[in-house]
């Protein structure tokens, strides 16, 4: 390729820039140097660190946050999770791809803190629909997202987890 300048590459590509130095193409288009495997392992291993302390100090009776305090708290911690980390990671990579996603994760979550005086708003259903977006334009992928999201919204519904309402309005902002 021509120095400072790069070919137009569709998600799942890959470019060799210099000798034995590859690129892939992630969803968004956008070429990148690895992934980002672990900072995802560390976020989860975060919500779980805060969840297990929750039930050890005596706020939740158990980890899934089953009760409305317990979701409150755990989505205000989640919320703030997200924020945090999409200013970390755009300081650490100024690239705009996984802080935006961040950033709207946060404020998806936000919207369900103000919606929760009238709704049980299904994070599992809005977050399964929100990542299936992020899919686009990848049409098999997105068709394998809306497997998984129909998958996830049966389970909350036969778990009796959430009511029809709460499942549409999770997708919905989603």
């Amino acid at each position: 390729p021509i120095q400072g300048l790069m070919p137009i590459l569709l998600p799942g590509e890959t470019i060799e820039v210099s000798p034995g130095v590859f690129k892939s193409v992630n969803g968004f288009g956008t070429v990148q140097n690895g992934n980002s495997d672990g900072a995802t392992l560390a976020f989860g291993a975060i919500v779980l660190g805060f969840s297990w302390l929750q039930v050890r100090a005596g706020r939740w009776s158990q980890v899934d946050a089953s009760g409305a305090n317990e979701r409150k708290s755990l989505n205000l911690f989640l919320g703030a999770l997200c924020i945090a980390g999409a200013a970390m990671t755009w300081f650490a990579t100024n690239r705009l791809q996984m802080p935006l996603a961040l950033a709207l994760s946060g404020a998806l979550i936000a919207l369900s803190l103000l919606l929760s005086r009238w709704l049980k708003v299904s994070l599992h259903a809005m977050f399964a629909a929100f990542a299936t977006a992020l899919l686009w334009p990848i049409v098999p992928a997105l068709v394998a997202g809306a497997a998984i999201t129909a998958a996830v919204v049966w389970s909350r519904l036969a778990l009796g987890r959430h009511v029809v309402a709460d499942i549409v309005a999770g997708l919905a902002l989603g």
